[in-house]
């Protein structure tokens, strides 16, 4: 607790320093906005509350007032040596129910840029993986933006930066973060109830093609891990800083791994087309308990196509299509039902929950991976409750479609997903659960109230997996830059 109040005083002197020089200073863009959804049903539905940080409570109608304010030039990719810019970010809501009011944080940052270099510390909205279109995706596997985001301490490389003596030929991004989870629920061993929990995240990719050829390809990595309490779960159990050390590195103890491992090896191409339109082809290959390294969870995985049109907001008195994305996942394999650590077979990798942290890949109860593999209280209530699981449905056979566009001076979105789902190894589903999703949301500005945006959309649940449920919601905005 020490070592992360003196890093908070770092970043507090650092905003302190910089603060007092007005060229370090970015142009910040401000958001606020007024959103109530309203249903037919105890719950939401899921296209409203999916990869939203956990911002919009599922449980019943909700009127939400949020406030939002960051720099807008942190993340562009251009830089230079010779600057230092800071970056910031907050971002907060105020959350009204029938029964509840409460404020939350959703977002608070702070942090520096040097070049092509960032080094920020607390809670940042952020997703993880390669895909076509954050907005229009599913939500990548292993951190979709589902849960709020916990505070941690990044330095990365944001953006792809050219590497010396190629002449533009490979380009390379990254990042390496240690962060806080509060506390782990424990079910293993002598320990039953929780300990202090740490996020370990280290990411690199490759871009392998110059900024005028038609095809870029694209490959990189994703690795993420829960840890904590392995020196009072466990007997003669390891320090922290050893702890600490064995996940950033993979290093087995007592001949398993320290932490719950899990990510994606991704792959991508993007292809230019003509009059500033592209392809994008990208595949997520998932990894969790060693099943990739021996290609038995190879089926497994997270791949997509998206169609990007730069130009559609330039068309005027017309139908515009800007972007499409479709996707499709499937994580029925899980390097099939046998797992025998005698004859090194590795599978029935249960994604998403874990043996010895009862709440799995979750952050304040909340998934932090795709929302297609769901917690257990999500599911129709007729499910029995497992102990020490936290999802009863990870395999799962998903199709997604994604599009956008423009419509005279009306833009357009349109969401719609049909998934598969089987349940787990440990507690199959009698039959298997099918579950439809959508939402169509259309969105204009209105001059006359000084630029304000007005939207409003429609969102349906259909199906075996979630209660049916049919949603509308109606939001303005306001955006500016000061």
């Amino acid at each position: 607790m020490r070592h992360r109040y003196s890093i908070n005083l770092l970043v507090y002197f650092l905003i302190g320093a910089l603060t007092s020089y007005a060229q370090f200073l970015p142009t910040s863009e401000y958001n606020l906005s007024v959103n109530a959804y309203g249903t037919n049903s105890p719950t939401v539905p899921f296209w409203y509350y999916a990869n939203q940080y956990n911002v919009i409570p599922k449980n019943s109608s909700s009127f939400i007032a949020r406030a939002a304010l960051g720099n807008t030039k942190g993340d562009t990719v251009k830089y230079s040596w010779r600057e230092i810019r800071l970056l910031y970010g907050l971002d907060g809501a105020f959350i009204a129910q029938q029964n509840s009011n409460k404020f939350k944080l959703i977002e608070s940052f702070a942090g520096i840029k040097y070049g092509p270099i960032e080094l920020f510390y607390g809670r940042r909205l952020e997703t993880m993986g390669l895909l076509g279109d954050t907005l229009l995706s599913s939500g990548s596997y292993s951190w979709s933006g589902n849960a709020q985001p916990f505070p941690k301490i990044q330095l990365s490389i944001p953006n792809y930066v050219e590497l010396p003596f190629f002449r533009g030929l490979f380009s390379i991004k990254g990042s390496f973060a240690h962060g806080w989870l509060d506390t782990l629920a424990v079910a293993y061993g002598p320990r039953t109830n929780a300990v202090k929990g740490y996020f370990h995240q280290k990411t690199l990719f490759i871009k392998m093609g110059r900024p005028n050829w038609k095809i870029n390809l694209i490959g990189g990595f994703n690795h993420l891990a829960q840890w904590g309490g392995e020196d009072q779960i466990w007997p003669d159990g390891l320090p922290p800083k050893e702890a600490w050390w064995a996940v950033v590195v993979g290093k087995p103890w007592q001949d398993s791994r320290v932490g719950n491992h899990l990510g994606t090896l991704d792959l991508g191409l993007v292809w230019k087309l003509a009059n500033n339109k592209s392809l994008t082809f990208f595949r997520q290959n998932i990894f969790d308990d060693g099943s990739l390294y021996n290609f038995l969870n190879i089926q497994d995985g997270l791949q997509g196509i998206t169609f990007n049109n730069r130009n559609a907001p330039n068309y005027a008195q017309t139908f515009t299509l800007e972007k499409v994305n479709f996707e499709w996942m499937n994580t029925t394999s899980q390097g099939g039902n046998v797992f025998d650590f005698q004859q090194q077979i590795f599978g029935r990798d249960n994604y998403f929950n874990h043996y010895v942290y009862s709440e799995g890949w979750s952050y304040k109860g909340e998934m932090i991976g795709t929302p297609f593999i769901p917690k257990q209280s999500d599911i129709i209530s007729s499910f029995p409750l497992i102990k020490n699981a936290k999802t009863l449905n990870n395999r799962v056979q998903m199709l997604h479609l994604g599009a956008s566009g423009w419509v005279d001076e009306w833009k357009w979105l349109v969401k719609a997903s049909f998934s598969n789902n089987l349940g787990t190894y440990d507690y199959p589903f009698p039959s298997a659960r099918q579950q439809f999703s959508s939402l169509f949301q259309i969105q204009k500005e209105l001059p006359w109230l000084q630029g304000i945006d007005w939207t409003t959309s429609i969102a349906i649940d259909a199906g075996t997996l979630y209660e049916p449920s049919m949603g509308i919601q109606l939001g303005l905005r306001k955006r500016g830059f000061f």
